[in-house]
């Protein structure tokens, strides 16, 4: 819906109308099948629990965000992703998946002989806050990849896996993970390659040193839990959305208009 009305309406009310969307079906919700609940009580239904925060993804997704920062042909590219995905693919497209590669289990990073798959260890929510500084991290975001490494990151961890112990030494030039006789890194390259499956063999990479590279701009603005990309956070968007459906819940006067979706 949002890639197509692009063509005949501003980019403005287009944003405008997908938040009034994400309000009309939780309101709806609360109305007809959750009315006995506290006024002050946010109702999220298990279907749409995620809602809102898919909501803001899109938003802030380079189809249809605010500001100049946005060239006009990447705009238009990423409107026509938008419009081919499967909704496996747009589910990973908003929402980047984010794994916590230094504390690997034993049975994490490893390929199933039978089933192909890896093993991926327990996710990370996209904001920067949960980001340990010494630890390393693999964003897995529609097609590509970033490999962030931690300014605290131990000489040791890093050795094992990108084979350089100081993060002044890693060459990010280059577009795959480093390989390295260790096992570590046979891991990390298998969460790459299954992340992002490419006939190649292997997943293109960009390597992202915290406080050391510009790219760290771009990994930090698909965080979309964060405040970026002219949008509030996730936890205020939610309270947003909150303060809209208690509107919409009063009883309306008689001069007051109802809400309605253009």
């Amino acid at each position: 819906m949002a890639a197509s009305e692009a063509l005949t309406t501003s980019l403005k009310s287009i944003r405008e109308k997908l938040t009034d969307r994400c309000v009309q079906i939780l309101s709806a919700y609360r109305r007809n099948c959750a009315s006995g609940s506290a006024p002050g009580q946010l109702i999220l239904p298990e279907a749409y629990k995620l809602s809102p925060l898919y909501n803001l993804a899109l938003l802030k997704s380079p189809a249809i965000r605010g500001g100049a920062d946005v060239p006009i042909d990447q705009r238009i590219y990423h409107m026509c992703l938008m419009r081919q995905f499967s909704v496996r693919k747009t589910m990973d497209y908003f929402y980047p998946t984010i794994a916590p590669l230094h504390m690997l289990a034993e049975n994490e990073g490893v390929v199933d002989e039978v089933s192909g798959a890896v093993t991926l260890p327990a996710l990370v929510r996209a904001s920067y806050s949960l980001l340990d500084p010494a630890g390393i991290y693999l964003l897995a975001s529609g097609g590509s990849l970033m490999l962030w490494l931690g300014r605290q990151v131990s000489p040791s961890l890093l050795q094992a896996a990108v084979g350089v112990s100081a993060l002044e030494q890693l060459d990010t030039k280059v577009h795959s993970v480093p390989e390295v006789s260790t096992e570590l890194n046979q891991k990390i390259r298998a969460i790459a390659d299954g992340l992002v499956p490419t006939r190649a063999g292997y997943a293109n990479v960009q390597i992202v040193r915290q406080g050391m590279d510009q790219a760290e701009v771009q990994f930090a603005s698909l965080l979309v839990e964060d405040r970026n990309n002219d949008n509030m956070t996730y936890v205020d968007f939610v309270c947003a959305i909150h303060r809209q459906i208690q509107v919409e819940a009063r009883p309306k006067g008689p001069s007051e208009p109802k809400w309605s979706y253009h």
